[in-house]
């Protein structure tokens, strides 16, 4: 019974951001079925099939990912409050409100330098993705950023592949007696944060080609702000890195509709 809730809290969480990112991957579906030959687009499933497979497999993905979770996190030391809470009824942690100080801040810090860094290598990307970068972004691609990248990727990156890493890496080296070293945290922290970048890429193809500048620049924006969640992820709870993960991208939200209308 207590995997089942944990399963189903995580699930339905995690859920919420496929929809979104179903909903929102449809102009980009549309875009690339017009691009189609008339042959080929004859034999190509419709666009409601292909966004049934796309939401299937990453349900999938999730179920994967939150199983992976509850067989690893908890083992080396690593919550999540709302198991803490609905599953195993512990008292709320006293420093919660220290906690939600750290991610937000966390959050608008990381939004603030990588917008920096962005800025910086605009001179150096190609010219469709500095016009994409410019872009306004809409009310729906912020919804989505929130609930699929603040909630389902924490999911993902930190409950399921960077527990994974840390207990391996634990009982790798023997240290099933006692909770994992740092540098185990610290190594599985930075694998995560670099998968996390990596698997930006397929998103950033759509728009240029992946050149040397594009790659690092996927992977050193979209690294920085993994770490950062991971950290939090290992300090506080997957809570904490979720909601600094939102306030990251509702600050760079913001902080886009500023610069677009300065441009």
């Amino acid at each position: 019974m207590a995997l089942l809730k944990q399963f189903g809290i995580l699930f339905v969480l995690g859920s919420v951001g496929i929809l979104m990112v179903t909903i929102t991957s449809i102009p980009l579906v549309e875009k690339q079925l017009a691009k189609l030959s008339p042959e080929v687009l004859e034999k190509t499933p419709p666009l409601w099939v292909l966004l049934l497979l796309q939401g299937l497999q990453l349900t999938i993905l999730l179920a994967i990912s939150i199983l992976i979770g509850i067989g690893c996190a908890y083992r080396v030391g690593l919550s999540s409050h709302l198991i803490d809470h609905w599953v195993f009824h512990t008292a709320k942690s006293p420093s919660f409100a220290v906690e939600m100080k750290w991610s937000l801040g966390v959050g608008a810090a990381a939004a603030i330098v990588l917008l920096l860094l962005d800025q910086l290598m605009q001179p150096i990307l190609p010219e469709a993705l500095r016009a994409a970068n410019n872009t306004a972004p809409s009310g729906l691609n912020l919804l989505t950023a929130i609930f699929y990248g603040g909630i389902t990727e924490e999911i993902l990156l930190r409950w399921s592949l960077m527990s994974l890493l840390v207990w391996i890496a634990w009982k790798g080296l023997k240290q099933g007696v006692t909770l994992p070293s740092q540098v185990i945290y610290q190594g599985a922290i930075v694998l995560a944060a670099l998968v996390f970048g990596l698997l930006h890429l397929p998103a950033t193809a759509a728009i240029v080609s992946l050149t040397p500048v594009v790659i690092i620049r996927a992977l050193l924006l979209n690294g920085i702000a993994g770490i950062a969640f991971g950290w939090l992820f290992w300090q506080y709870s997957l809570e904490a890195a979720m909601l600094a993960h939102i306030s990251f991208h509702v600050l760079s939200f913001a902080l886009s509709l500023l610069l677009a209308r300065f441009a």
